[in-house]
């Protein structure tokens, strides 16, 4: 049973091959609907705050009010292998990230664009893929439990041996975050040969509890290896170079106007 609940989850069959999905078996769609409406509340509260990004742009960097709990982005790499402890909700912050345009319809999500260089997006966090696990799009829906092969690696794995525990640990990653960055591209190129900064957005963060978008700034990202004057050397991973540093500059600037 426990290696049938594995493959739900990984896609794998017993040798390790790829095999397609299968549905949740019944304790796993107990705990789906268990958590479905505190993730339709998210869910509703995320589409109401991305309704309230103002259509101007953002001037300077600001909080309208003090916060609490103060916000903690922590930037996601979904290529690594996740452990216990950095997964854990008081190791991996309380904020997620989403496209503004994306932030009702999280199986929107797009998590490596590859040749479609005209949009820029970053990888959906775990209150995105909650949403993703919960929704019509999810096991409960039409579609079968995928989110794991789509999104990399699975949190807890090797560290939690039950998979239904492990579906509880990861439906509570994305419930611990009470804020969400909703981003709005203003400018996206690919790396040129002047090294120019390759993308920049207008950045909110909504408050999920409280409905409202308290703080604004603008993050740019970049190329590791090219980033002004002549180019010495190019990115082999430039795309997800821009995505990494985005989502640093993001978290920098964010406690920099949230800590005193």
């Amino acid at each position: 049973m426990a290696v049938l609940a594995a493959m739900l989850f990984t896609g794998c069959d017993a040798g390790g091959r790829q095999s397609e999905p299968q549905r949740p078996d019944g304790p796993m769609r107990e705990v789906l609907k268990e958590y479905q409406p505190r993730f339709d509340q998210r869910r509703a509260a995320l589409a109401a705050a991305a309704a309230k990004v103002p259509a101007k742009g953002v001037s300077k960097a600001s909080c309208a009010r003090r916060l609490d709990p103060r916000p903690e982005f922590v930037w996601f790499d979904p290529t690594s292998r996740a452990s216990n402890s950095y997964n854990s909700p008081d190791k991996g912050g309380n904020v997620d990230i989403a496209a503004t345009t994306e932030a009702g319809t999280p199986e929107r999500i797009v998590d490596d664009p590859g040749s479609t260089l005209n949009t820029f997006a970053v990888p959906p966090g775990w209150l995105v893929r909650g949403l993703w696990i919960t929704g019509p799009q999810g096991p409960l829906g039409t579609n079968e439990f995928k989110v794991t092969s789509q999104y990399g690696d699975e949190p807890y794995r090797g560290v939690e041996k039950d998979p239904v525990q492990r579906l509880r640990k990861l439906l509570d990653l994305g419930l611990h975050k009470r804020y969400m960055l909703l981003y709005r591209v203003t400018t996206f190129a690919f790396p040129d040969a002047e090294g120019q900064d390759n993308v920049r957005a207008d950045v909110f963060l909504a408050d999920l509890e409280k409905g409202d978008l308290p703080c604004q700034l603008v993050a740019d990202g970049h190329s590791y290896d090219v980033r002004g004057g002549l180019v010495e050397s190019v990115s082999l991973t430039p795309y997800k170079d821009m995505q990494t540093t985005f989502q640093i500059d993001i978290s920098d600037k964010l406690r920099s106007l949230t800590r005193p």
